[in-house]
Order: C-alpha cells, then structure tokens, then sequence
C-alpha cells in the first residue's frame, strides 16, 4: 500500500512565498521543510521574453525569475518571496515545455544521445526589491534511446509540462549517461544555494 509522504518544517522567520505554479519546484520547498504558501506571478513572460532573447541563457532565466519574485512581492509587502525560471537547451535551440505527447516525444528524439543544458535562475525579493539572484547550469547527455523507449516513456509520465520533456525527479533519471551538476537544478531550481541565502537573510534557521 502506498503511503503519502509527510514532510518536517521549519518555521521560517518572515512568511515566505513561492512566486511559481511549478510542482517541481515546490516539492522541493517541501522536502527541504520550508513552509510557505504558492501565489502564482501574474508577469507577462512571453512579453519578457522578447524583450531578453539576445542575452545569454543563464541571464535570460534570472530575469525570469525576477520579473516573477518582483510582481508578487510588490502586492505582498513585509512577505519573502522567491522566483524562479528554467530554460532548456540543446546547442543554440530552446526547448519549451511540450503542451503534448506527441511534441514531448519530438522533443526527446532531438536530445537522444545528445548533450544539452538546463539553465535555472532563482531570486529572492522583499518590499518589492531584490534581495539576492544566482543561476546555475547543468550539463546532460542522454542515452541513445530508441524510438520505443521515448515512446514508452512518455506514455508513463506523461511529461507534457516539464523543460525538456522529462522529469527528472521520478523515472526521468533514467534517461541519462551522466549528469554534470545538482539535480536540484535540472528539476528547476538550485535548491542548496537559495536555502545558503535564505540563511544568509536570517529568513530561516534551526533554533
């Protein structure tokens, strides 16, 4: 019998809240024992994006993330808010998030045997101002997969919302030869450096 997982907390001293719909990214919160409430950014990202799309990769997902953080945290004041944005990619191509089987399964014939990146950016805000920004990269190659395997996979995890068209944290992991950085990362957030930073801010602690 399966059971659900329970999680310890932390208390954090400031409310915190997660700027992002992302259930990678606030499983992660979770399991780290954060305690913090989800209040989807209203920012227009596709309007941002235009506007960043000559800046590098790793830049372009800290404006994400910003633009995210800063939104919700003009709305909730006194409130720690935490954005974030990841972006996948194989050479000079950004790979979106597929919206359907049959693009996941396209998608993940591009990155077979291939290498590619996962470019995550995470910013902390309060009062509407920027606290603290940091991105990070990860490195991955992939099997040589054959077509019924990503076929195969897909049908399993139905991986329609997740960058790259797998998830990592579940039966995605399998789809790698190596991996060159945390998988924090590659699920959509560098998880140790934000809690370094929240620390840092005296936002959380073990007392």
């Amino acid at each position: 019998m399966s059971e659900s997982l329970e999680y310890s907390s932390i208390q954090p001293k400031l409310p915190i809240i997660l700027a992002s719909g992302s259930e990678s990214r606030k499983q992660m919160l979770q399991e780290a024992g954060i305690i913090f409430e989800v209040i989807v950014s209203e920012a227009d990202e596709d309007q941002i994006k235009s506007e960043i799309s000559s800046l590098p990769f790793e830049v372009q997902v800290i404006h994400l993330a910003k633009a995210k953080a800063s939104s919700v945290s003009k709305m909730h004041p006194s409130k720690i808010v935490i954005g974030g944005d990841q972006m996948c990619v194989l050479g000079d191509s950004l790979l979106h998030k597929p919206g359907s089987k049959e693009k996941a399964i396209k998608s993940l014939k591009l990155l077979a045997n291939q290498k590619h990146h996962q470019h995550s950016g995470v910013s902390i805000f309060k009062d509407g101002e920027c606290l603290w920004e940091y991105s990070e990269t990860v490195e991955l190659k992939m099997h040589k997969l054959s077509d019924a395997e990503i076929k195969n996979y897909v049908e399993i995890e139905n991986p329609v919302n997740a960058a790259g068209s797998y998830k990592f944290e579940s039966l995605g992991c399998n789809l790698f030869s190596y991996v060159n950085g945390s998988s924090h990362t590659v699920r959509g957030m560098p998880l140790i450096p934000l809690l370094n930073a929240l620390r840092d801010l005296d936002v959380i602690g073990l007392e």
